[in-house]
């Protein structure tokens, strides 16, 4: 059997290899983009809508989430996060954005054996109508752009990387998009994830993906590459029920920016759970947008509702509802009993 600190050494050596890959995109993934992960390169890619935030909980947390994700939009954060649900999980969110936009988002995983899980989710934006003009101005009627994207997500625990102290997992994604705007363009991509659970006397976790790597998006006769965008992220909890996360993220359409968020928990009972959060977004900050958001959550034996506000400066206020339902009630990870990611179907109980 492999001694603790040899299987710890394996993973820093595993998580450096991920590090190594994302910190070099731009010399590695782009030597014909010199703009690439630049402020020189906003606006250059396309699908764009790959980037909505999902999830109420992560949104007041600034999206910081990459290190937390620990339900059914884990598929979106970090495919790598879906070990951590019980037996079942599913996710629904309904987002007025800004003007008339709005989109809807869920999702569903599904544990398959005690270190793995499986889920699926649906994204749809409604841009709302917009008038069609040719080149002089004049009106040739309306168009409606919409967009869909469908996603099967795997996780599973790493037991090689596992041992008393430390948990590792890994996830990967792969998305069908289809979007229209006048013309309509279809493409693949694909996410991965991974993330370490380490129970010392002050819990953290750390993540690291990639997300959107895939064919681009052709609507005319150009196509236009996805939103490539690697993270890294860390969550650590120096109180039971205090939470702080933060992700850096190097998207290939813009510099580097740092995503801060934090939450405050109480629980009245064993099985409620109310929460305060709070987040900050530099890139918002930087495109002259308001960075900060907040909202407020509540969980009663299985059910999560959770909300947040998040200002965009002039372009208006967005609120995003959503609801989770976790079966059985879902405890944090560094608070269960057995202290880890691996669950026991049969051994679930309701507490």
């Amino acid at each position: 059997m492999r001694s603790s600190t040899g299987k710890k050494l394996k993973t820093a050596a595993l998580i450096i290899a991920a590090m190594a890959v994302l910190i070099s995109p731009p010399e590695v993934l782009s030597k014909s983009e010199d703009a690439a992960f630049s402020s020189k390169a906003a606006g250059t890619s396309s699908a764009d809508f790959l980037n909505l935030p999902v999830g109420a909980r992560a949104s007041a947390m600034g999206g910081a989430y990459s290190a937390v994700s620990e339900e059914a939009s884990a598929i979106y954060w970090n495919p790598a996060g879906l070990v951590q649900i019980p037996k079942l999980s599913a996710v629904f969110m309904r987002t007025q954005y800004v003007a008339d936009i709005n989109y809807q988002y869920a999702a569903y995983a599904q544990r398959l054996s005690y270190d793995s899980v499986i889920g699926v989710s649906a994204l749809f934006t409604d841009i709302g109508t917009i008038d069609h003009t040719d080149i002089d101005s004049n009106k040739l009627g309306t168009f409606s752009p919409k967009d869909q994207v469908f996603t099967l997500s795997y996780s599973k625990a790493i037991l090689e990387f596992s041992d008393r102290d430390m948990d590792v997992s890994m996830g990967v994604s792969v998305k069908y998009i289809n979007s229209k705007i006048v013309d309509s363009a279809k493409s693949f991509a694909g996410d991965f994830g991974l993330m370490t659970y380490n129970f010392t006397n002050i819990p953290y976790r750390l993540a690291v993906t990639v997300t959107n790597f895939g064919q681009g998006m052709r609507y005319d006769q150009e196509s236009n590459p996805l939103p490539l965008t690697a993270k890294l992220g860390a969550a650590i909890n120096p109180f039971r029920n205090m939470l702080f996360t933060t992700d850096v993220l190097f998207p290939k359409q813009n510099k580097p920016n740092f995503l801060f968020g934090a939450e405050l928990a109480s629980q009245p009972n064993e099985l409620t759970r109310l929460c305060v959060r709070a987040g900050l977004n530099t890139q918002r900050i930087t495109d002259g947008l308001s960075g900060f958001s907040a909202g407020v959550g509540a969980t009663l034996h299985f059910f999560s509702l959770d909300y947040a506000f998040v200002p965009m400066g002039e372009l208006g206020s967005t609120h995003r509802i959503s609801l989770t339902f976790d079966f059985p009630f879902r405890s944090p990870i560094f608070e269960r009993r057995d202290r880890s990611i691996f669950t026991k179907m049969k051994g679930i109980s309701l507490k």
